[in-house]
């Protein structure tokens, strides 16, 4: 009889857990209302307007936003509730009122006072409407992921290309830059430059092949640049991109 009432008690606790567990299903409204809330505590509707339906594990974002940012935050909170399987993203960005001007000018501020570029790293920026295309080199990933990160949130930019290349470690690479660094900016003739906070000839040293980017006031200056480049240290290539104030890049 002791197995009896085992198994009664058994089938008991588990009519009770089915139940208890059927009560706190929740609707589709209710995962619809959840998944609302959670792109709300991102912060996605200050640059627009989010519609939520939920079905089968599905849920499916429409509506509007400012930045390709707001739309991958918008994702990003959804995909956290537990309910969901899939995100279909249907959010457009539009930014009528934002110029490809007006984005290259954002971009090019946000990458200057980014705290990790540095005058081993190099950023190209370019505008095909509300596509923005970065390119250039850095020297750590982590760069990479940040650059695209903040970019993609600047208002109006509905695309990102992320062409960064991400230089090799290499110890002689480090020391390479460093002593090409100091020949440069411990050169008089660039005092100046070497107390600017975001100062404009930067060092890209590739596998010991050696690239000068950036602008100067003059083509003493770019020659003068090259010059203390090439006596600083032992390399395989010196290529010296370095523009003069005014000139157009190539």
């Amino acid at each position: 009889m002791g197995w009896k009432r085992s198994l009664m008690i058994s089938l008991w606790v588990l009519a009770f857990v089915t139940s208890v567990w059927a009560q706190k299903e929740l609707t589709d409204a209710e995962i619809s209302a959840d998944i609302a809330d959670r792109i709300y505590h991102a912060g996605v509707f200050k640059h627009g307007n989010v519609a939520v339906s939920f079905h089968d594990g599905v849920a499916t974002l429409t509506g509007t936003v400012d930045s390709l940012g707001a739309k991958m935050d918008a994702e990003k909170a959804a995909r956290k509730i537990d309910d969901v399987i899939q995100v279909v993203n249907n959010i457009e960005v539009r930014a009528e009122d934002v110029t490809s001007q007006q984005i290259l000018e954002e971009a090019r501020k946000e990458i200057v006072t980014y705290y990790a570029y540095t005058i081993f790293d190099n950023i190209v920026l370019e505008a095909q409407g509300h596509k923005l295309i970065v390119s250039g080199q850095v020297t750590q990933p982590f760069k990479k992921a940040d650059i695209g990160n903040f970019l993609a949130r600047i208002k109006g930019v509905a695309e990102l290309q992320n062409d960064i290349e991400v230089l090799p470690t290499s110890n002689f690479d480090d020391q390479l830059r460093w002593s090409i660094a100091r020949a440069i900016y411990n050169d008089p003739f660039f005092v100046r430059y070497a107390h600017m906070s975001n100062p404009p000839i930067h060092i890209i040293v590739k596998n010991g092949d050696v690239t000068l980017e950036g602008v100067v006031n003059s083509a003493v200056e770019k020659a003068k640049a090259e010059s203390d480049a090439r006596f600083a240290g032992t390399y395989f290539s010196l290529t010296n991109n370095l523009r003069v104030e005014g000139q157009r890049p190539a």
